[in-house]
């Protein structure tokens, strides 16, 4: 189960935002030529209406995200790797991190209370 979670963790791609909270062609275009923050707040907030979740900060603006040109949904950020499975962990893959993680603690246990007995003699 161990080696499975680890497999699951590392081949399982984070998820990314679906397809609604991308902007159209024109919206886009829209808010790219707008200078004004306000002019884009506005281009922003009349896209993200429809959206299924809430896309504002606490400043009541609507995140968007430059490096991929989409409405940010709530709890979305770039991540860094997990330098102990090589990947990002996120939506799609967090349960097999998780499970990673309680395999390894009960590995873990499982060589540290076999080798007490060998350890006791040696010491």
């Amino acid at each position: 189960m161990f080696v499975w979670s680890y497999w699951m963790t590392i081949f399982t791609p984070p998820a990314s935002p679906s397809k609604e909270f991308y902007l159209s062609n024109s919206e886009k275009e829209r808010y790219e030529k707008e200078f004004s923050q306000e002019r884009q707040q506005e281009i922003l907030r009349r896209a993200a209406r429809d959206l299924p979740i809430y896309t504002t900060s606490a400043s009541r603006t609507i995140r968007y995200c430059e490096r991929c040109q989409l409405i940010k949904p709530d709890r979305a950020h770039h991540c860094s790797a997990c330098d102990m499975v090589n990947n990002c962990v996120g939506f799609s893959n967090y349960k097999f991190f998780l499970l990673f993680l309680l395999y390894s603690l009960l590995y873990c246990l499982f060589v540290a209370t076999t080798v007490l007995q060998c350890f006791i003699k040696f010491w």
